[in-house]
């Protein structure tokens, strides 16, 4: 049993399982091997179990042997760095001492000369006190004053300077985008009148068209409100209406009659239906160039047929629809060499003078009607403010509105423009003039009707005109103008009350 206790401490150190176990004692058994054999083969396999393990201890100390020396090498190494670490950091502290003591020491020499130069200071402003008879606030006042003296004059230069540079540059650059605006959109137009001709072939078409005993000619100038002239030349008819839409259907009629020949008052009916049609038509053909002109494609259709019946109003003999075709190209040159709403100012200008179309419906300036048509179609506020603005009579309130200001007046002023007779012009010049010397009389130095007669500058007499009056003046000439002048758009009156001082440097 001894041996059988051998084998299973040697099989159970080297691992050996239960079922291995079970298996050695079965062998065991059933072979029915002698105890003294099992004993030998026991003792043989603990003699090279121990030699083994003998081998394996020798290794493992050889190896731990190893280890140690390199750590002690490492550590010896370690020593000698830190050794020479901490030699630098004596020398180092060293070095701080020195300098402490040597800070520590022009620290107080700085000291010293502080309090030294505090004292003669003391006694230098004691000692200048009693030489200028002043204390050291007074001295500091008046230093002061004479400083913001000197400041004074200097920014007063400065300004004056300034703002000579910025007007020189500015009128440069205004009349150099102005004079480009109007060269780039430049158009040659000729004014419509009030009365358009067709010729005739004889005059027995002029016969017919009159009819028997006027019945013809009194029954179209019935239908078409249109003055009818036949007698003025052998070979034409004249159309005579103040009202271009008017005078256009009349036109359109006549012309039908005339190719059909058979001219009765039934005809003419049917003739005047059939022209308004056309002219319908046409109207909304021309409200789609507008609107293209302008680039609002989208245009709501009662703006659009709006808008196409300015071919048929004039304004002081000048075409409605040219007019606007011209102030909406200026308008788009000025708003981009500026860096404005290109957009808004093409539109703008396509509205200002809408109302123009509804002047004789509503008794209001066309520029306010304007403004209402676009309010009527819910456009946006900055965009009514541009387009009821451009007389200035209402502030306009972004540059946009300022740009159709100016994009108006160039196409109004243009040579050309209107039919505005050069004696007719100086005489409503002249006109205005004399109404702001009627009310102030000798009190006016020199008075200029300027911007062919929508601005008034007047000079008073200083002496004899306070501001106050002045401003009393300028409202008194405006009514004055109002009341007598006939004039287009509005008048701007300006009192302009000056003193000047003027020495010479010798």
């Amino acid at each position: 049993m001894e041996a059988l206790a051998i084998i299973v401490a040697i099989l159970a150190s080297a691992g050996g399982s239960f079922a291995v176990l079970k298996y050695v004692f079965k062998w065991v058994n059933v072979n029915k091997i002698p105890e003294a054999e099992i004993e030998a083969a026991a003792k043989k396999m603990m003699s090279k179990k121990f030699e083994e393990s003998e081998q394996e201890l020798a290794e493992l100390r050889e190896r731990e042997e190893k280890r140690l020396k390199d750590m002690r090498r490492e550590n010896t190494e370690h020593e000698e760095i830190l050794i020479e670490r901490e030699k630098t950091l004596n020398k180092r502290s060293k070095i701080l001492d020195d300098k402490s003591e040597e800070l520590e020491t022009k620290d107080g020499e700085l000291k010293e000369a502080i309090k030294r130069t505090e004292e003669t200071r003391t006694q230098l402003k004691t000692e200048l006190e009693k030489i200028s008879g002043l204390s050291r606030e007074e001295a500091t006042e008046k230093f002061k004053k004479e400083i913001e003296e000197d400041l004074k004059g200097f920014e007063a230069q400065k300004i004056r300077q300034a703002e000579k540079n910025i007007e020189a540059v500015a009128d440069e650059k205004a009349r150099h985008i102005l004079v480009d605006s109007m060269q780039r959109v430049a158009t040659d137009y000729v004014g419509e009148t009030t009365t358009k001709s067709i010729k005739v072939e004889d005059e027995k078409v002029k016969g017919r068209i009159i009819g028997k005993e006027g019945r013809n000619i009194r029954a179209f100038e019935q239908i078409t409100g249109v003055d009818v002239i036949v007698d003025e030349s052998p070979t034409s008819i004249g159309l005579s209406s103040f009202d271009p839409l008017r005078r256009e259907i009349a036109f359109v009629a006549m012309t039908k009659l005339i190719g059909d020949g058979r001219i009765h008052p039934g005809a003419i009916e049917e003739c005047v239906r059939k022209a308004k049609n056309e002219i319908s038509l046409e109207i909304k053909k021309n409200g789609e160039i507008l609107a293209e002109e302008a680039g609002w494609p989208d245009i709501d259709l009662g703006l659009l047929k709006l808008i196409g019946k300015m071919k048929y109003r004039t304004s002081y003999g000048q075409s409605l629809m040219s007019h606007t075709i011209e102030v909406i190209r200026l308008g788009e040159v000025l708003a981009a060499e500026v860096g404005a709403d290109v957009s808004l100012v093409k539109r703008a200008a396509l509205l200002h003078d809408v109302g123009k179309v509804l002047t004789h419906k509503v008794d209001l300036p066309h520029h306010h009607i304007s403004g209402q048509v676009a309010r009527k179609y819910l456009l946006s506020d900055k965009l009514v403010n541009a387009i009821e603005s451009h007389h200035l009579d209402i502030e306009p309130t972004s540059v946009e509105a300022v740009l159709v200001y100016l994009a108006d007046a160039i196409s109004g002023s243009r040579p050309g423009a209107r039919k505005d007779s050069y004696e007719q012009y100086i005489q409503r010049i002249e006109g205005i003039e004399n109404a702001a010397k009627d009310v102030a009389g000798d009190k006016i130095a020199d008075v200029f009707a300027i911007r062919a007669g929508r601005e008034l500058r007047v000079i008073v007499k200083p002496i004899m005109v306070s501001d106050d009056e002045a401003k009393v003046m300028a409202k008194q000439i405006a009514q004055a103008i109002e009341k007598t002048q006939s004039y287009p758009g509005n008048v701007e009156v300006t009192v302009i009350r000056e003193t000047r001082a003027i020495e010479v440097a010798r």
